[in-house]
């Protein structure tokens, strides 16, 4: 194992453990509620990134090649600096110390879809816990039934109208014949 690909493992692991250790409710600062500057609004963007990098916590990272364990490296520490601010934050001496914390969880938030398409595929899931596809709900299919039951019903109008219709025409049709033959 080369010293930078062991330097990355080592990197990561650190960042990984001191994630693991970080709790999403730690992350709410219930302490700046009198303040008004609590993270309650964040607690889902925190939930789900924490939960991200706990799952990849407990995957197998020994065949991962080392450019990439460079990539989420990258991301857990930048992930724990954004947690890290969070942590430090306490709004003294900010004029606009609410549109800050906004900022701070928006940061999280726009952070994950980058972070999710990096380390999501380095994710194993323990076993006998299978990942779902997620399908279409049931009434997805709800607009196409409508439109070919329409369309049914039309058909079977337009049959049994023209059906009266070609009766109706034949009944004169067979009546202008009988009186032509008189």
């Amino acid at each position: 194992m080369a010293g930078s690909e062991r330097s990355e493992r080592s990197r990561l692991k650190a960042n990984l453990r001191k994630l693991d250790q970080l709790k999403p409710a730690d992350l709410v600062r219930e302490d700046l509620q009198p303040q008004n500057l609590s993270f309650r609004s964040g607690l889902p963007y925190f939930e789900r990134t924490l939960g991200l990098f706990r799952g990849l916590g407990r995957g197998n990272l020994a065949k991962v090649p080392s450019a990439y364990l460079k990539i989420v490296a990258d991301h857990a520490e930048r992930a724990l600096a954004q947690f890290d601010e969070i942590l430090r934050f306490n709004g003294t001496g900010l004029p606009h110390a609410s549109e800050v914390r906004n900022h701070l969880i928006a940061e999280v938030r726009d952070y994950y879809r980058e972070l999710h398409d990096d380390v999501a595929i380095l994710i194993t899931l323990p076993p006998g816990q299978q990942e779902h596809s997620t399908g279409a709900p049931w009434y997805a299919g709800a607009p196409l039934a409508v439109i070919m039951f329409a369309i049914f019903a039309a058909g079977v109008a337009a049959a049994y109208h023209y059906g009266l219709l070609t009766f109706a025409a034949q009944d004169i049709l067979d009546s202008l014949h009988e009186i032509a033959h008189q």
